[in-house]
């Protein structure tokens, strides 16, 4: 076996093509020997992009297997992959779906082509990783030393045959890279640093200056044109290029034929291979744009459809000094509108309100008015209004709320109008953050909101959440509650939901309202989404010691089910307490469903063949269709609680949970009803054959031990 080794790498380099320089057909080759002596599947050969962004398929050999489709792996999406490989030599991961660095690429890679084992070796030329030579086993595999040694020889024979082709480009380059400096419009000059004298310069320049390269070369610095027109201007940048190694300005000479005109030049230090500094300066001509630079300035901050100021103009001014006071003034179903009537019509719409805001701006001593959205507007006031702040919100909207006439057509104007002064706004929160918060309030109470301390201390509030998030599950603040999921004909316990509570060193205990949103939108959810799961778990495993029909049910966030990692944590945790199949049901909303249903189906058929139950929570309330449901591995439906609450009041209502329990049925699916709070909703869900209910009539989520006193004197029936 090591001999055969040993003549595969003689057969590597002696390869004509190899030692051309030929890393394509190389590489092929070498992907052909490590499956032959290695005994496996697949093996494919990966170069790095110079920005080492991207890692690009070059070639792939199977001798097993279904055929594998390729695509580029970029670095920022599996960094525990490429930080292994920038650190060790080899990657070795015998059990590559569990392995740290591996892992990632379960969902997408590993487990849909049966992938079980990886060997990769990186291609290096001198130290620095330029791509990788990937060993990949349909079957388990201890790798050996000798293995990872032998990959590692085929890497550098690799990266013998890479750097051989980049030589060979780089001869041509410098033929090239002449041809295109004599060619270029470009005005290039080469000083030697040493004795600042001319050595060389391209025909652009010479034009530009009127001579001869003979005139040029070999000459004391100070012949060129910029230190003969613009001495001190030369002279400032050339002691700036010693000093720092590169200098930049604009300065005007006179050509040839006595026009004068504008260039920008740029001057950079140049250290040869021998060690010899030069500088190299490089000169363009800007006349055109110098003349131009007062109009497309002006063009820049503006609005090119309402004439106003732009998102950019204004903060540039915020940032330059501090207003007193701001308006932010939202078009309310301007995207309808547009959608209904057209683009035309809603610029038409646009232009109009952007003119009488304008307009009213100026005359309520407003400051600025810029279009900073599709359609909304901000008003800037560098003194305080003299009739007020809302005073002035309430006067733009009456103003600017008369319908506008397009033709034969009035069309209303429904406008939102937030706004925040200097003196209620703080040091911590900047101007625009205050009115998205003051806009969010407005729209939803349809009036004018003033950015107040309700708002602020709500922001605060927010803020600090936030950060205290962060610190929880190391302080071990969080604990799981479990309300107990009753079956309607039996009245019996078959389950429980758990329930994520925070205890808060301050604010003492929180129920997940208060913080769920605020932990998705800041990143927090998945690593709390996980101690969720794998606390339920084990919980689960110390009650099925006694009870083991009993099922969990665990909420599942979008980010968690699109994270990469559910998958993961539940087969370990399901491999490691061996829970009886079908009791774990993971609940997942009807929007999570919609978020990316291709992958969420995947997850989920997946999901289902480790014996999870698939629940749809919160169902009514979303997106869902009979197609979906159908197609997905779902055997739970879980009535919206708002459903149920209004089931005595509601004729709707009492409609709509029927009609759920009976597609539910039509799909052999378990029916549970959240949020049962009387006897009348409970006899009305059995009376249209409901299978599960839970909610305060049972009673609240309680603690494991409370649960286990009240629910779990006696083992559980199996269903």
């Amino acid at each position: 076996m090591k001999q055969g080794r040993a003549d595969a790498i003689e057969q590597l380099i002696q390869l004509p093509e190899k030692q051309s320089g030929d890393f394509d057909h190389t590489a092929q080759v070498a992907a052909q020997l490590v499956c032959e002596h290695l005994g496996v599947e697949t093996a494919s050969v990966w170069l790095l992009s110079e920005d080492q962004r991207q890692l690009t398929p070059v070639c792939r050999h199977q001798s097993e297997g279904s055929g594998i489709l390729d695509a580029p792996l970029h670095t920022h999406t599996f960094p525990d992959y490429f930080d292994h490989l920038l650190q060790h030599r080899f990657l070795r991961a015998d059990a590559a779906r569990l392995h740290p660095a591996t892992k990632a690429f379960n969902a997408p890679y590993l487990v849909p082509n049966g992938i079980h084992a990886m060997l990769d070796a990186g291609i290096r030329i001198n130290g620095h990783l330029e791509g990788v030579i990937c060993v990949e086993s349909l079957r388990p595999r201890n790798w050996s030393d000798e293995d990872a040694h032998w990959v590692g020889q085929l890497a550098d024979q690799l990266a013998l045959a890479l750097a051989t082709r980049r030589q060979s480009r780089q001869a041509g380059q410098i033929g090239l890279f002449r041809q295109a400096m004599e060619q270029a419009s470009q005005r290039m000059a080469i000083i030697d640093e040493a004795s600042l004298t001319v050595s060389y310069v391209n025909q652009a320049y010479l034009r530009l200056a009127g001579c001869r390269a003979d005139d040029l070369l070999g000459q004391p610095v100070q012949s060129l044109m910029l230190f003969r027109q613009n001495p001190k201007v030369a002279e400032r940048a050339l002691e700036t290029v010693i000093d720092t190694g590169f200098a930049r300005g604009e300065s005007q000479v006179v050509d040839p034929l006595g026009r004068m005109r504008w260039i920008d030049f740029r001057v950079n230090r140049m250290v040869t291979e021998d060690g010899r500094p030069y500088l190299v300066l490089y000169s363009d001509d800007v006349t055109a744009e110098r003349a131009y630079q007062s109009e497309l300035e002006q063009l820049a901050w503006r609005c090119s459809l309402t004439g106003l100021y732009n998102r950019a103009y204004l903060q540039r001014g915020l940032a330059e000094s501090t207003p007193a006071a701001l308006l932010l003034v939202d078009l309310d179903g301007f995207k309808a509108f547009n959608d209904l009537h057209g683009h035309d019509m809603g610029d038409r719409l646009l232009t109009e309100l952007a003119r009488r805001l304008g307009h009213c701006a100026e005359r309520l001593g407003a400051t600025l008015v810029a279009r900073i959205g599709a359609d909304e507007f901000v008003v800037r006031f560098d003194t305080p209004p003299a009739m007020g702040l809302e005073a002035v919100a309430n006067t733009l909207v009456a103003r600017l709320s008369q319908p506008v006439a397009m033709g034969t057509r009035q069309f209303p104007l429904r406008l939102s109008v937030a706004a925040v002064c200097q003196a209620t706004l703080g040091q911590a929160l900047e101007a625009m953050t205050a009115l998205d918060l003051a806009m969010a309030k407005a729209k939803q109470s349809g009036r004018v909101q003033l950015f107040d301390a309700t708002l602020r201390e709500r922001f605060c509030e927010t803020v600090q959440i936030e950060q205290d998030l962060r610190h929880a599950l190391a302080r071990k603040e969080f604990e799981l509650h479990y309300q107990p999921l009753v079956d309607l004909d039996s009245g019996q316990v078959r389950g429980a939901e758990a329930l994520l509570r925070w205890q808060h060193p301050q604010k003492g205990r929180m129920a997940p309202a208060r913080f769920i949103e605020i932990a998705e939108s800041s990143g927090a959810i998945e690593p709390i989404g996980r101690w969720v799961l794998e606390t339920a778990l084990y919980q689960l495993h110390l009650w099925q010691r006694r009870w083991p029909a009993l099922e969990m049910h665990v909420n599942v966030s979008v980010k968690q089910l699109l994270g990469g990692e559910l998958y993961e944590i539940c087969w370990a945790q399901l491999n490691r307490y061996r829970l009886t199949p079908g009791t774990l049901v993971l609940e997942i909303t009807e929007t999570t469903l919609m978020e990316d249903i291709q992958a969420v189906s995947r997850l989920c058929t997946q999901l289902g063949e480790l014996g999870i139950v698939l629940a749809i929570d919160d169902f009514g309330t979303g997106y869902s269709s009979m197609r979906y449901l159908q197609r997905l591995p779902v055997g739970k439906l879980k009535i919206d609680r708002s459903f149920v609450a209004d089931l005595e009041q509601s004729r709707e209502s009492r409609e709509i949970v029927p009609a759920i329990i009976a597609m539910g049925q039509a799909l052999d699916l378990v029916v549970t009803a959240e949020g049962v709070e009387n006897p009348f909703q409970r006899e009305f869900l059995k009376r249209h054959g409901c299978d599960q209910v839970q909610g305060f009539l049972y009673s609240e989520a309680l603690s494991r031990h409370e649960f286990e006193d009240r629910f779990l004197p006696v083992s559980v029936e199996p269903r």
